[in-house]
């Protein structure tokens, strides 16, 4: 599960939830102004911090666990 903030993370919400339909929570997620001008949200309950948008979603492809 991926979330971000829709204010504060950096992300574009609508690439997120194409790059991983139905596993994006958009929500506040109690970071705002902690990280700024960088790109984060938590994967898989970890939060992760990138310098960048692009860093970050290939965060999330690296970081998402396997479907069985």
């Amino acid at each position: 599960m991926i979330r971000v903030c829709p204010t504060c993370s950096n992300v574009d919400v609508d690439k997120l939830e194409e790059l991983l339909p139905d596993n994006v929570e958009v929500e506040c997620i109690g970071e705002c102004g902690q990280h700024e001008g960088k790109s984060f949200g938590y994967i898989n309950d970890e939060l992760v911090i990138k310098d960048s948008e692009q860093e970050f979603f290939e965060a999330v492809k690296s970081m998402q666990k396997p479907s069985k």
